[in-house]
């Protein structure tokens, strides 16, 4: 039996950092399964500014473009769509935009695809029922409801995505617990690392003194506290910064001691790095926050070095690998406190448990769920 059709219905863009969407995108194809990744489709109204201008018109010239990567079986689409929030909008995707991508949708991918849905809108629901898909795994990755501007409906139309699915999974503990009042058999598939590529930073140097500290990733007030990179970088220490910052601390690259690198690929990201002795997880610890389980955590773990995180649920299932800190005083003064902390036992822990935590044995668990759920053998 050949490989079915998989469809990503993802949250983000494709050209985004790197998330969970586009690993499980690129694996689905490497592993021979004809793969189209459909960037977001929209969680919440766009805020003015010339920026989502700017946004907006490239997806309108983008809008149903097949850009095939053909050396890894993957094509992405740029679906044309408006956002999930309002009646008018929901209609004008219904009767007219929802039905297009459908039908480019089952042009490039074939018939009864799998489908792997994200953001729990009115949306993804009409989609999934335009492309009658085999089968429905909803890979629920956030605490939805807790954030900004979401549909009004979204725990609803989540529970009806609940309810549609044959297979839920969960990237967090705290994510599982929510869902299992609907969805009994969901189950635990956390972040996971491409080890091999972030293994180039193990250095079995443990108990030397920090310098430079990193966080990289996407910095948005809403999710990072911010007064954690100050007062890091007021104690001292260089703070290495890379990522996409959110619009109302664009001008934070000038505070003294910060080394902003801005956006990188993925994997141009060990090169990057080099030279970092510790790195953060500086959480805002709130709605929001508390069912993530930070994508880049066992990027982190698998260097070997010494991580400080903020106490998330996720992070404290982890207390044995990370150092938890609360307020801005606790990271410098355990940053402070590494040189006579770190043993070569405690680097070996966070390299052996990151590289049982690669994507390669995530994307294995999660296609074993799917063929056992369609009663098959790949």
């Amino acid at each position: 039996m050949g490989k079915p059709p998989v469809i990503i219905l993802s949250g983000v863009r494709w050209d985004f950092l790197w998330q969970r969407h586009h690993a499980l995108a690129t694996r689905f194809a490497r592993a021979g399964y004809p793969t189209v990744f459909v960037e977001t489709t929209g969680l919440a109204n766009p805020r003015p500014g010339r920026a989502t201008l700017r946004k907006a018109a490239s997806r309108v010239r983008r809008a149903g473009r097949n850009e095939t990567f053909r050396e890894k079986g993957l094509a992405v689409y740029a679906p044309l769509v408006a956002p999930p929030t309002h009646g008018l909008f929901r209609q004008l995707n219904r009767r007219l935009l929802v039905p297009r991508v459908v039908r480019d949708l089952r042009e490039i991918a074939g018939p009864e695809p799998v489908v792997v849905a994200y953001p729990p809108t009115r949306t993804t629901l009409d989609l999934i029922s335009g492309l009658e898909p085999r089968l429905v795994l909803y890979d629920c990755s956030d605490d939805y409801e807790s954030f900004p501007g979401v549909p009004k409906d979204i725990a609803a139309t989540e529970r009806e995505l609940l309810q549609r699915a044959d297979l839920v999974s969960c990237t967090s503990t705290r994510l599982l617990e929510k869902v299992r009042a609907f969805r009994p058999d969901a189950f635990l598939s956390g972040p996971a690392v491409d080890y091999e590529r972030f293994a180039l930073l193990q250095e079995a140097r443990p108990g030397r003194r920090v310098r430079t500290v990193c966080f990289f990733g996407h910095a948005s007030r809403e999710r990072i506290d911010f007064s954690v990179l100050r007062a890091v970088a007021k104690a001292g220490f260089e703070v290495r910064l890379v990522g996409e910052l959110g619009r109302e601390d664009r001008n934070f690259p000038g505070t003294s001691g910060i080394d902003y690198r801005g956006e990188v690929p993925h994997a141009e990201l060990p090169s990057v790095l080099r030279g970092v002795d510790a790195f953060l997880l500086p959480y805002r610890v709130n709605q929001l926050t508390r069912g993530i389980a930070p994508a880049k955590t066992y990027e982190y773990l698998a260097t070997g070095k010494p991580v400080v995180a903020a106490p998330l649920p996720a992070m404290e299932e982890l207390a044995g690998y990370v150092y938890l800190a609360e307020e801005p005083a606790d990271y410098v003064e355990t940053l402070r406190s590494l040189e006579r902390l770190e043993t070569e036992e405690k680097v070996r822990a966070r390299i052996e448990l990151a590289r049982e935590n690669s994507w390669d044995a995530r994307f294995e668990e999660i296609e074993e769920a799917l063929w056992e759920a369609q009663g098959d053998a790949p």
